[in-house]
């Protein structure tokens, strides 16, 4: 028999009989805790298999009931496919029935069957009673339509009609995401003596093989998978949908804890904010107030955060919302998860809903582009939705990067942007997308920008690139903007010249004392040859501001007219070319050359020759061999 590839989750108010279920059904008791053992109260999740008269197996993770242990449950309720609802036929529908389905609603746990268990404790009418309550308790629900069967651990009685059931609705579960890459949220971590660090959990999406290089999130660690184990069965491969326990090396025990993802390496986006559709549950007795400080659980983990919501700031029972998450510490969240709120305090379940954007802006008020964004993804409207992100980002993006802000796989992405009407930049090997609204903008962020460093500084002539890029949009990568500068350029938008941009209408005057100032330093640095003085003695000479003078020489270096040796040493390129020239000679004729040899043969002092001479060697036309110079290559 295969393993287990659909995992079975109880849920249920304490003491109802789940864990006593799940041993009837498949002769694993769950609890594995002496406390558990002693109290009788399941506290940390259980595991255990469960074989179907199909042939197939389920892996079936039973959950606490008590409702200080919610966060297990949750943890336990968001890795699986099929729930079982255990209803005790002696006590009928408790709080924690109540919650546990709500986080099973909340989580979009479509496929469900409910046992009525402790059939033996009630007569025949009083479990049709228990069972028309369920029934009406479910309506409305995610598994409103779940099968009710009366079980008894004890007896055995109805486990036969159970399992089938069980099997049923298996059949009709929708399958796992396969194609995505390997996520693990983590819920135990432990040690094996001579295998080292150990972590288990449900395989949401993907699938792991023995030697795979692995990420922890959100602490970006890294390490490899030595070993894949299901249920206790050592195996090459895992897929998404099983219980998994993985031995990863290069990873201490201490440096990944319950609550972790282990993720194909660079395929999540850690974040501490994300956007949802987020939904108030009708239960609730006073409206939502935006901005309230609450428990948010994501996988197997929980942090406090506060609901911003972006359509006003309240909302009422039963209403759902765009709202943007804001959590105080990182997660790791794909899109399409579900995630459960809790109230600050008193800890009581009140909402959830599914993560859209995984990495917005912080804002609670949304532009049309955001907006359509957000719908696109609440509609699974791939193409909407690769569009609508390049559209409410406003700067280029690779598939690459689209793909993983939307967790979903790169080949879907790249095929929408390249049938889309985009604008695209090539940077290096990568290609950027962009839409034309967004590259507009940044034209004339750009030149709206350059604008008011001309207004600020009327005596520059440009700004450096990098500079220009923090006052247009920091989000741009250095290269990108480069290219979205070179692009502006072509069109006439701006003009760049040796590293600096400037604004076609603006910066004549001080470009033309500049280009004054080449005009009378050019000749000057000829005359002088090697022995020039500072920046500010060849300003003197030149009759030009010193300012004005270092961006001329900054400018004659970009065109290979000067060679500068240092913030004050500069010279003519046509006398470093003929000191060359020289040395080379010498070197043709003596084995090697002193730094005085130097100095004579190119009419320079000490105070010149010894940059030089390292320069030459950086340019690899000599070789220091202790106090003297060989010629490292023939020209």
């Amino acid at each position: 028999m295969g393993a287990a590839s659909l995992i079975l989750g109880t849920a249920g108010h304490i003491d109802h009989g789940k864990s006593a279920l799940v041993k009837a059904l498949t002769g694993t008791d769950p609890d594995r805790l002496p406390e558990e053992k002693e109290r009788g109260v399941t506290i940390e999740l259980g595991f255990a298999r469960l074989d179907l008269p199909s042939g197939n197996s389920m892996g079936v993770v039973d959950v606490p009931g008590h409702e200080r242990f919610i966060r297990q449950m949750v943890a336990g309720a968001t890795g699986i496919d099929v729930v079982l609802l255990v209803v005790a036929a002696d006590d009928g529908i408790m709080p924690q029935t109540r919650e546990h389905l709500a986080i099973i609603d909340l989580l979009g746990i479509s496929r469900g069957v409910v046992a009525i268990t402790k059939s033996d404790l009630a007569d025949d009418d009083w479990i049709a009673l228990v069972a028309d309550d369920v029934a009406r308790l479910l309506e409305g629900t995610s598994i409103e339509h779940a099968p009710i069967v009366a079980v008894s651990s004890r007896t055995g009685s109805g486990l036969d009609e159970l399992r089938a059931a069980l099997d049923a609705v298996s059949g009709e579960a929708p399958a796992r995401q396969a194609s995505l890459p390997m996520r693990l949220p983590v819920d135990r971590v432990f040690t094996v003596a001579g295998s080292g660090t150990v972590v288990t959990g449900t395989l949401w999406s993907g699938s792991v093989s023995r030697d795979d290089p692995v990420e922890v999130l959100p602490s970006g660690r890294t390490g490899r998978v030595r070993g894949v184990q299901v249920h206790s069965q050592a195996v090459e491969r895992a897929d998404a949908g099983h219980r998994v326990a993985l031995n990863i090396v290069g990873l201490d025990v201490d440096e990944v804890a319950r609550g972790d993802v282990v993720a194909a390496v660079g395929t999540l986006t850690v974040t501490e904010r994300f956007d949802a559709r987020f939904t108030y549950l009708p239960g609730n007795e006073r409206p939502f107030v935006s901005g309230a400080r609450v428990h948010v659980h994501h996988g197997t983990r929980e942090v406090l955060g506060r609901v911003l919501l972006m359509d006003g700031e309240e909302l009422q029972p039963g209403e759902h919302a765009f709202a943007q998450i804001r959590l105080e510490g990182p997660i790791a969240p794909r899109y399409d998860d579900r995630f459960i709120v809790r109230s600050y305090s008193p800890m009581l379940t009140i909402g959830g809903g599914v993560v859209l954007d995984v990495l917005p802006p912080r804002r609670t008020h949304l532009r049309d582009t955001e907006r359509a964004l957000l719908e696109a993804l609440v509609r699974h409207d791939l193409s909407g939705a690769t569009l609508g992100l390049l559209a409410s980002r406003g700067v280029p993006m690779t598939s690459a990067q689209v793909a993983t802000a939307l967790g979903i796989p790169r080949a879907g992405v790249a095929d929408e942007l390249n049938r889309a009407d985009l604008r695209r930049l090539k940077v290096a090997a990568d290609t950027y997308f962009v839409t034309p609204e967004g590259l507009e903008r940044l034209f004339d962020g750009t030149a709206e920008a350059l604008l008011r460093f001309h207004e600020d500084h009327p005596m520059a002539t440009g700004v450096a690139g990098g500079a220009l890029r923090d006052l247009v949009d920091r989000r741009v990568p250095q290269r990108v903007f480069d290219a979205v500068v070179d692009l502006a350029a072509q069109r006439g938008l701006v003009r760049a010249t040796a590293g600096t941009v400037r604004h076609p209408q603006a910066a004549v005057a001080a470009l033309a004392e500049e280009d004054a100032a080449l005009d009378r330093l050019v000749p000057i640095l000829e005359e002088l040859g090697l022995s020039t003085p500072g920046v500010a003695e060849l300003a003197s000479r030149a009759g030009v501001d010193p300012g004005v003078a270092r961006k001329a020489l900054g400018k004659l270096f970009a065109m290979g007219k000067v060679v500068r040796l240092g913030p004050e040493m500069h010279f003519a390129a046509a006398a470093v070319q003929e000191a060359r020239r020289r040395i080379e000679e010498y070197l043709g004729a003596h084995p090697t050359m002193l730094a005085k040899d130097a100095r004579d043969i190119t009419g320079t002092s000490r105070k010149y020759i010894v940059p030089l001479l390292e320069y030459f060697d950086a340019q690899g036309v000599t070789k220091r061999d202790g106090d003297v110079r060989v010629l490292r290559k023939r020209s």
